[in-house]
């Protein structure tokens, strides 16, 4: 993403809970869910935090004033699996079965006595957009807001500040041999497939509230298809418009 040499910092957090929705767009009877949080679910996790009215932050939170980078742990374990859901309209009396709808919804679960885990790296342009300014503080402290959410509001989530990357922490390579997060597929130029376990999931990155005479309406304005490597290994290959952070792993991550 071009813009990510104009981030000022990196917050690199720990995100966690039991279970996980995140809905793919072109679902509708029977819901399926994404692999990982896509860059909207953080988007709209960080509004959460910041207690951002709902539909009031696309502009705010656009990649321009904030890079979402997403990392699968190396120990990590998910699956799968359908549920059958009842859903009844607000009018309706829950013990009356005729209003009742059944759904299917597939849930991302993980392995036993694990929790569902990600390492989420948020760059943030400093001044750029004062409403992000009081994200690191609430983090820190545990004021999460609208609280934190994996999906959808029943499944709460947990999410830690694990390090802070200043300027002078992080460079950007226009072309690297490596990568340690999921990254937009156009960012590929060769990939060894070899001994790696590849998925893509194409996502909606950004959205936008559009009107229509008197309504309202959210649209997606930008997709990507999304390449990760579901068992955390590092992807190894030839990409372009990394960000290197110097820690010890040298961990190299795109922003989506």
């Amino acid at each position: 993403m071009s813009a990510s040499k104009y981030f000022d910092t990196i917050l690199e957090l720990r995100l966690s809970g039991n279970l996980a929705h995140f809905r793919k767009f072109f679902t509708n009877a029977s819901s399926l869910s994404y692999t990982i949080p896509p860059r909207t679910a953080i988007c709209g996790l960080v509004a959460s935090i910041l207690m951002l009215p709902r539909d009031s932050y696309y502009q705010t939170l656009c990649s321009e004033n904030l890079g979402v980078g997403i990392c699968i742990p190396e120990s990590a374990e998910y699956h799968k699996q359908f549920f059958t859901m009842n859903y009844v309209g607000d009018e309706k009396n829950i013990n009356d079965v005729s209003g009742h709808k059944q759904c299917r919804l597939e849930l991302l679960l993980p392995a036993e006595g694990q929790k569902l885990s990600w390492i989420v790296y948020l760059g943030i342009r400093q001044g750029a957009e004062p409403a992000l300014d009081p994200l690191e503080a609430r983090i820190r402290a545990q004021n999460l807001g609208f609280d934190v959410y994996l999906g959808q509001r029943q499944f709460r989530a947990e999410i830690e500040l694990l390090r802070k990357f200043s300027k002078a922490e992080f460079a950007v390579r226009d072309t690297s041999d490596y990568v340690d997060s999921v990254l937009s597929k156009n960012q590929i130029t060769a990939l060894d497939t070899a001994s790696f376990h590849i998925n893509i999931e194409r996502m909606p990155l950004e959205q936008a509230l559009e009107t229509k005479g008197k309504s309202s309406y959210r649209r997606s304005v930008r997709f990507a298809d999304v390449v990760m490597e579901t068992s955390g290994q590092r992807l190894r290959g030839q990409f372009s418009d990394i960000i290197e952070l110097k820690d010890e792993a040298k961990t190299r991550i795109s922003f989506l």
